[in-house]
């Protein structure tokens, strides 16, 4: 589904896009399409040559790659509003690196790459998106260490609302099965940990939705990693 332009006097919903001064978000508010993505959508495969760049609003996605060979694919990184889905492109790759899968549905702005393409080196989405790859590449390897240090709980907490704030929202529709899969947990752990806190009242979890209840309490239980991936982020945004 495909939706006008937006004016540049909104706030766009994803905060690359609300941090560019206005002169440069004019240039490109023409060639910016709002479109709706759906669950299981595939955004990006490897190989695939890059047409568009996403920059979420209220969807959310996650990368992963199977190359590893294991049953299961490795996720490598999840994207919501404070990202861009095709970042590997900033850093002259003009094609798919892994596959980009939507979790929550909902709605993305859409840019074509050639206009990136001509924005000159200075610019400031080209500097942010830099930026950001760095801040991907980083955060992976946060991540491999805190799966390895830090127990089930720490890191679901982590993975909650790492999520939440990605979505910009504390409700999100998610799988037991698909939190296994991007958390790097065994299913029936992530069942376990997330009855737990659902007895605590820090969520709730039904058919598939899940809601933070205590964003406090969750931020209590989670390991320090959460607070250095959140730095990170953060730091994309600076001036």
């Amino acid at each position: 589904m495909l939706n006008p332009a937006i004016n540049s006097d909104d706030t766009q919903g994803n905060r690359m896009l609300d941090a560019l001064p206005a002169p440069e978000l004019e240039q490109i508010v023409p060639h910016l399409r709002r479109v709706f993505v759906q669950r299981d959508q595939v955004m990006q495969s490897p190989g695939e040559p890059i047409e568009w760049l996403h920059f979420p609003i209220d969807a959310f996605a996650w990368a992963w790659t199977d190359s590893t060979g294991a049953d299961r694919p490795a996720s490598v990184l999840t994207v919501g509003q404070r990202g861009v889905i095709e970042w590997n492109h900033v850093l002259e790759s003009d094609r798919g690196q892994s596959s980009v899968t939507v979790i929550s549905p909902g709605s993305a702005w859409r840019l074509p790459v050639d206009v990136f393409d001509r924005l000159p080196l200075e610019s400031a989405l080209r500097k942010m998106l830099l930026r950001y790859a760095n801040s991907c590449i980083l955060n992976s390897a946060v991540r491999l260490a805190c799966n390895s240090e830090h127990n089930v709980d720490q890191r679901l907490a982590r993975w909650l609302l790492w999520v939440a704030d990605e979505s910009n929202a504390d409700e999100f529709y998610i799988t037991h099965q698909q939190i296994a899969e991007i958390a790097a947990i065994r299913r029936p752990s992530v069942s376990l940990a997330l009855s737990q806190f659902q007895r605590q009242g820090f969520i709730r979890s039904q058919h598939g939705k899940l809601r933070l209840l205590d964003r406090k309490a969750l931020e209590q239980r989670v390991c320090p990693c959460y607070w250095t991936l959140k730095r990170n982020c953060e730091d994309v945004f600076e001036q």
